[in-house]
Order: structure tokens, then C-alpha cells, then sequence
């Protein structure tokens, strides 16, 4: 049975689904190359492991997610047919917001192979794109646009399987799997009576991405609320970290490389090397057992 390619697109604020019509001679190419970034995308890897967040998959580690919402409309693809999507029209690019291009797998029960498309892969005549046939180069004379060269994601049934949640996020809603603290849970915890600011101008300009996703695990780990400030600074000695102390109170440095070391310890992503002794931070926290 013909596989069709989809794409996966952002009309006036709404994800919709297109069918990507491909002449005869094309669709086994493109079914290929789906077909070898599959092999790719599983090859080395051991069974998904349910993402919280809290780390950032090894080498061999497929990371997965499951929300039947969210998947609902791109496994309605698997039983609508081709025939219940309009036709991708790519004229006005600007308007088509492709944000992914998918195929069925033949080698999943219910899968579907996602690339993540970028603006850069438009190729657009009204820019003088060149290609090269014959020794020679010529002019594009339709619009078209190319592929990515690996899968951002496999969804098999209610779940997606990915290895870059940034990737993930860059076509599908999945942003409230990976919380950053609000702008109030911030300023509660700069509130905080455990704490002293060096420079609260600092600390409020100092708030990054990383810094925001810290202060939410801080905040839902409730370590403030169950242990001191006195208590804190002792614990981060057994570690060999020295907490800066004022009034009784842990200091937030005012320069951004060593808040995030006082942050990362609090949120539990500062150790003690066991044969080194030093003391190490890790973005990665996933629980041995």
C-alpha cells in the first residue's frame, strides 16, 4: 500500500494536517529515506524511558512521553486515509508553517516516523535557488523544499519516543511536560527568608532558562521548606561546596556562574566524586533505582 507524507502545520494558531501529493517515481525515495532514519533513530538504543525533565538521555537512552491528546490528531492519520486531508499548498510559504513532515512506519504496529522541518529547508524560486545538473548549474523553477537528515520523533500509539526535547518541542505542544518556574514561584523563592541577595538586581537578570527550570524543582522538592539554612550550608559542606553565609542566611551570588552552582545544589544536581573527591555538577538526574 502507497504511504503517504504528511505534514504537520500551524495555521492562525491551530496545528492542522496536510497531505503532501508525491508523483510515482518520488514516493519510494521518500518512503526510503523514512525507512533509514527509523533504522538510525533505534539503532544502539535501549527501551524509552519516561521523561520528567530531570535529565538528558545517554547515548543509548530514547526518551518518551505519553499523551493521547496530544497524539490524537497525528494518529488520526493512521486510520482517516490520505484522502480526509487537504493538499499541502507551499505558494505562500510564509502562510503553510510547516513545523514537521511524517510517514507510517512499516515496521511499527501504529507508528509514525516525525521529522522536524525548518524555514531553512524552503527552497523558493523568488530567491534565485540554483541547482546542478549536467556540470553546470541552472535555476529552480518551482518552489520545493528538502529534508531533514534524522527523525525528530516516533509516536507508536499514545506515546512519542525522542531523544531532544528541544527538537520535540519544536513541532508538537509538550512544553507542559517540562515546567520552568513562574514568574510568581520566582519570585517566592527570591522572597525566600533562607536567603540573602548579594545583588537582587542580578539575581532577576541572572534568570535563564536553566536557572527557571532549577527554582521550579527546588520549588516542587519542598527543600526549603524542610530544611534550614544553617542545615542547607552544612550539607553542601559534605559535598565540598562552600555556601557563602550572611545574617544566618545563604547568599545568592550576584554573578550568574555561581548562582547556578548554589541553585543546581539545591535542586539536588551537585556531588561528591566517590574516587576523585571533587565536587561535580550534572545536568542529568535520573534515579538508579
Amino acid at each position: 500500500m502507497t504511504r503517504t507524507l504528511f505534514a504537520l502545520c500551524r495555521v492562525d494558531g491551530q496545528n492542522v494536517v496536510r497531505r503532501v501529493p508525491l508523483e510515482a517515481g518520488v514516493q519510494p525515495e521518500v518512503a526510503g529515506i523514512f525507512d533509514q532514519q527509523e533504522q538510525a533513530f533505534f539503532e544502539g538504543k535501549d527501551e524509552p524511558v519516561a521523561f520528567t525533565g530531570s535529565w538528558k538521555p545517554d547515548g543509548n537512552e530514547l526518551l518518551c512521553i505519553n499523551d493521547p491528546a496530544l497524539l490524537a490528531q497525528l494518529n488520526g492519520t493512521l486510520v482517516n486515509g490520505a484522502g480526509a486531508y487537504e493538499r499541502l499548498d507551499i505558494s505562500d510559504y510564509s502562510n503553510a508553517g510547516i513545523k514537521a513532515l511524517f510517514m507510517h512506519s512499516e515496521q511499527i504496529d501504529n507508528g509514525i516516523l516525525i521529522q522536524k522541518f525548518r524555514t531553512s529547508q524552503y527552497l523558493q524560486r523568488k530567491w534565485l535557488t540554483l541547482t546542478f545538473s549536467d556540470n553546470q548549474f541552472g535555476k529552480l523553477d518551482d518552489d520545493g523544499f528538502s529534508f531533514d537528515d534524522r527523525l525528530g520523533a516516533v509516536v507508536q500509539n499514545d506515546s512519542v519516543m525522542f531523544v531532544s526535547f528541544h527538537v520535540l518541542r519544536s513541532f508538537l505542544t509538550v512544553q507542559q511536560h517540562f515546567a520552568e518556574a513562574t514568574a510568581q514561584e520566582v519570585q517566592d523563592f527570591a522572597d525566600h527568608e533562607s536567603f540573602h541577595h548579594e545583588d537582587e538586581t542580578k539575581f532577576e537578570a541572572n534568570m535563564d532558562e536553566r536557572c527557571r527550570k532549577l527554582i521550579r524543582g527546588i520549588h516542587r522538592s519542598n527543600v526549603l521548606r524542610d530544611h534550614a539554612a544553617a542545615e542547607i550550608i552544612e550539607k553542601a559542606g559534605t559535598v565540598g561546596l562552600e555556601l557563602g553565609e550572611q545574617d544566618g542566611k545563604i547568599v545568592l551570588p550576584s554573578e550568574k556562574r555561581d548562582l547556578k552552582i548554589v541553585l543546581s545544589f539545591l535542586e539536588e544536581s551537585v556531588y561528591k566524586g566517590v574516587f576523585s573527591g571533587d565536587t561535580l555538577m550534572t545536568n542529568s538526574k535520573r534515579p538508579v533505582a
